[in-house]
């Protein structure tokens, strides 16, 4: 093996917004066991439609509270002994008992619904979110077409998908897409990682498509890409650790539904969008970490988008004073 496999500045899972599920994915009153961020958490929605997430592990006795948890009202019964806990993780009921014990609870984990997908925070630390998961104005516009989205799990590390950020080696060998020289960028800031290009795309499914996109990371591991070309498009790629190695992929795309579009043009658009993106999947899959890798000319910034990255693994103190 090679030395440089053997470090790892990654270790530990990163702070930030991650993506659980898509909000279609999860009914009222349903209950969903959930291993992410090597940690058994329940996902489950309340009688009135809200979304929350709590350790799973009942403190009674340890049951798990998303294999046979049941929903009433706002609370969550757990299976074992029905212990009633409520969406801040609080004991509110023993049916057996007349007292409950005051330390009963379990850990809530903050969690955001937005642009109808499912988000959870993270963060080793403990502290509550400095930020905030923006509102897609393509979300609220009737004209886009809902959510197609997929999973994939995926033995990985975060780092190896997020870095295509900054990767502008790979567009033509792996997607056959041919940016205008000049035109790929990337800005940093805060905890907003950008890439804008201006490409010609042969596309998996066939055709040519000329267009101009702009991918945003907001954290370490929510993008959202804005495509302009023959039609307007919007992926989503988020990616959420579920141990030190593996990663659940949440893909989607979607589409303005412009006049004179066919059904038959929507769905070749959007096929070439998602299996266009698949195609990094067999690498990252298969490649190996290296802390000092031997760039060129035409790569991009790898080595700026690594310390923008690194101050989701740092501590927040640290991270805002190696920002100042």
């Amino acid at each position: 093996m090679n030395d440089e496999t053997k470090t790892d500045p990654w270790a530990g899972f990163a702070r930030g917004w991650f993506m659980l599920r898509f909000s279609d994915e999860l009914e009222a009153g349903q209950v969903v066991p959930l291993r992410r961020f090597d940690r058994e958490l329940v996902l489950f929605r309340t009688a009135s439609g809200e979304a929350k997430v709590l350790d799973a592990y009942c403190p009674h006795m340890g049951a798990h509270l998303g294999h046979g948890g049941k929903i009433v009202g706002e609370g969550i019964v757990c299976p074992f002994h029905a212990w009633k806990f409520d969406g801040t993780g609080k004991c509110i009921e023993i049916p057996y008992a007349k007292r409950i014990p005051p330390k009963a609870g379990l850990s809530c984990w903050p969690v955001r619904e937005r642009n109808g997908m499912i988000f959870v925070w993270h963060d080793r630390e403990k502290s509550e979110p400095d930020w905030e998961i923006p509102v897609l104005e393509e979300w609220e516009d009737p004209e886009f077409l809902p959510w197609r989205h997929a999973k994939l799990q995926i033995k990985t590390p975060p780092l190896a998908i997020a870095e295509n950020l900054a990767d502008a080696g790979h567009f033509i060998p792996v997607h056959n897409t041919h940016p205008v020289p000049g035109s790929f960028s990337n800005t940093y800031a805060d905890h907003i990682g950008e890439q804008k290009i201006k490409a010609i795309a042969y596309p998996v499914h066939g055709g040519k498509d000329e267009f101009e996109s702009k991918a945003t990371y907001y954290g370490p591991a929510y993008q959202v890409t804005k495509m302009f070309g023959k039609g307007l498009g919007v992926i989503i790629n988020a990616h959420t650790p579920i141990d030190a190695e593996n990663v659940m992929l949440r893909f989607a795309v979607s589409m303005k539904a412009t006049k004179g579009m066919t059904d038959e043009l929507i769905e070749h658009f959007i096929n070439n969008m998602r299996d266009g993106y698949l195609q990094d999947v067999q690498i990252w899959e298969n490649k190996i970490y290296l802390d000092r890798p031997m760039l060129c000319d035409g790569d991009g910034p790898i080595g700026e988008f690594r310390r923008w990255y690194a101050q989701f693994y740092t501590p927040r103190n640290e991270a805002a004073d190696a920002a100042e």
